[in-house]
Formats: C-alpha cells, structure tokens, sequence
C-alpha cells in the first residue's frame, strides 16, 4: 500500500468518477499558467468544452487549428473551453499554447499520466474531451472538428 504503485492505485480510487453522457459533471481545480486556482464549475451557466490534451501529443497539436476556428464561431453565444494538459513540463506546455494560438482557459497539475482531472473523468488517452451544457449536463464525448461544429450548432442559444 505504500509503494509508489500502491499509492497510484489508492488516488486512482480516491478520484475515479468517469461521468457518463446524460449525467452531471463532476467539478474540479487546478492550476492555470501563472499559478492560480480555477475550477470547472466558474464556467456553470456556459457551454462548455472540457479539453484534455498536451503539448507533445501530436493528434492534439492537429486538432487546435481548427478548435480555434470553433472557439471563435461559438464563443460569442456562449462557449468557452477549458483545457486540461497532461503535460510534466510547464515550459513546453507554455510553449504550445502560445505556438498554436489557443486563447482559452488552461490548466494543469503537471503530473503527466497521474493528471487529476484525467482520473476523475477517466481519460485514458488524449486528446479526449467531453461537452458540457450550460446546465451541468455531459452532451457528449471525444467530438471533432464538424461533429463538434454541428453538435454545438444544435445546442447553441440563437442570438
């Protein structure tokens, strides 16, 4: 129990939710770039787009050009993505946010596989994500590029 394994396999079981489609989802905190605490739940009343990813993760890195296009078409209805790296090191991290132009909410606890949010959530590969209504509802896992696009077009408010 006190090994190194043995403490993985205990926080897994401590923080191991894995929330479905069709149910609530499950709140958390962690650190953005400067340091500074923000949690899931400040975003309630959104939709939302709950991104786990990382800077060496080459299908992410794909993805972000046109998760940007996404952002930018939705945001003003009320979108907004938070983003969850699994990366270990801050200044790669950094490095591609800033390289790929992504200019949402970021966080990370930069524990790599042993990620917080990615035990709750049950992420067992990236890049993953699941969409969150404006209600606190999971609408959907793992959605891209037009699945996405048209899943929010659905959903969103007309304004």
């Amino acid at each position: 129990k006190n090994s190194g394994y043995g403490n993985k396999v205990a926080n897994f079981i401590r923080l191991h939710k894995e929330p479905q489609i069709g149910e609530q989802y499950v709140d958390f905190e962690m650190a953005d770039p400067n340091g500074k605490s923000k949690k899931l739940s400040a975003f309630k009343g959104k939709i939302i787009l709950l991104e786990f990813w990382a800077s060496t993760c080459g299908p992410c890195r794909q993805q972000n050009p046109n998760l940007v296009k996404t952002y930018m078409k939705f945001k003003p209805k009320g979108f907004e993505i938070f983003a969850v790296s699994t990366d270990q090191e801050k200044k790669s991290w950094l490095q591609a946010i800033e390289k790929d132009s992504l200019i949402w909410e970021h966080v990370s606890d930069l524990k790599g596989d042993d990620n917080e949010a990615s035990l709750i959530y049950g992420v067992t590969g990236i890049p993953d994500n699941f969409l969150i209504d404006q209600n606190g509802v999971i609408l959907g896992r793992n959605l891209r590029g037009n699945e996405l696009n048209e899943k929010l077009a659905s959903i969103m408010p007309t304004r």
